[in-house]
């Protein structure tokens, strides 16, 4: 998976993400949640308990054969842009 971000400055980033890890970072995500519940506010913690992370994680290994797919591209008002590709 490749995330590009262009800010309005003209500045560009690429920052590519394997998807191996990205599914691994799924998969303990709801571990680390449980730890740190405490410290989380209570409109994070709303979020955070609507999201399925092992069935994301599952999601990422049938990803694998779509690449090239663009999943996200999102403009903003101010001129940033944001795009994730497989």
């Amino acid at each position: 998976m490749r995330i590009y971000i262009r800010e309005k400055t003209g500045r560009k980033f690429f920052i590519p993400v394997p998807l191996s890890i990205a599914g691994a970072a799924c998969k303990i995500a709801n571990f680390v949640f449980k730890r740190v519940d405490k410290h989380i506010d209570a409109q994070t913690k709303e979020i955070l308990d609507c999201i399925d992370f092992d069935e994301l994680a599952r999601s990422l290994k049938h990803l694998k054969g779509y690449k090239g797919l663009k999943m996200v591209e999102v403009k903003s008002q101010e001129g940033d842009k944001i795009t994730i590709i497989l």
